[in-house]
């Protein structure tokens, strides 16, 4: 019987939460920088499809924002986390996403970009998205896929399914909007030279600290994991 889907929790508060540890994933890609991330891609299509304002849910320290302006495109940022809001700047309220405090057709665009999995419904989050976005806006949501890190599966206790992931996010994301298009990955993109690299990446991403250790100690160095995920992109009709 498998078990149901729960929501990760929402631990952007607690010191150990990714960007609070001395070091996280991204500083283990074997990527150059600018394609270590999937927020430039995102900025460059936005400003491509001249659809604005941008709504940025879950937009953290703004990152996305950030690269928004500089392509001259107008974005409002929102987040339930008063702590991730204080580290960005410009145009942000301290909102959830299941509640958008903006009136319908606002915006030409709206992000999710790893966050719907904090939800123990996506669909709620997803509906306010199409609720607030203008007839023909785009929305683009990512995740990773539920068979990521494949390498850290037989030495990691099983997890239920998280409530969206890249498997199904073009079933839940298409019940709402006109699929546009999808773009997965499947490569090995992070290289872990050492037992810190990895301790770090496995406890910010909310895996027991005592079980971090053993998983590390158990681990050939240097180690590559194969990252799972998919960008998927819709339009309101």
């Amino acid at each position: 019987m498998t078990d149901p889907a729960q929501p990760i929790p929402r631990d952007y508060d607690d010191p150990l939460f990714r960007h609070g540890t001395e070091g996280h994933g991204l500083d283990y890609s074997t990527l150059l920088p600018e394609f270590r991330d999937i927020h430039p891609l995102v900025a460059d299509r936005l400003a491509s499809a001249r659809l604005s304002p941008v709504l940025d849910i879950g937009c953290g320290p703004t990152k996305l924002g950030t690269l928004l302006d500089a392509r001259g495109v107008a974005w409002v940022g929102l987040d339930a986390s008063s702590r991730r809001l204080s580290l960005g700047h410009g145009p942000r309220v301290l909102a959830d996403a299941s509640h958008l405090p903006f009136r319908d057709e606002t915006f030409g665009a709206a992000t999710a970009l790893y966050m719907l999995y904090h939800f123990a419904d996506p669909l709620v989050p997803l509906r306010e998205a199409h609720r607030v976005l203008k007839p023909g806006g785009l929305l683009a949501a990512c995740a990773p896929s539920r068979s990521d890190d494949p390498e850290l599966a037989p030495l990691l206790p099983p997890r239920p399914p998280e409530t969206f992931d890249s498997d199904i996010a073009p079933e839940l994301i298409g019940s709402l909007f006109e699929l546009v298009r999808i773009d997965s990955w499947e490569m090995p993109l992070y290289r872990f030279p050492d037992t810190a690299g990895l301790w770090s990446y496995l406890v910010a991403r909310g895996t027991d600290p005592a079980i971090t250790d053993d998983v590390a100690s158990r681990v050939e160095f240097p180690l590559r994991l194969t990252k799972r995920g998919a960008m998927v992109w819709g339009r309101k009709g």
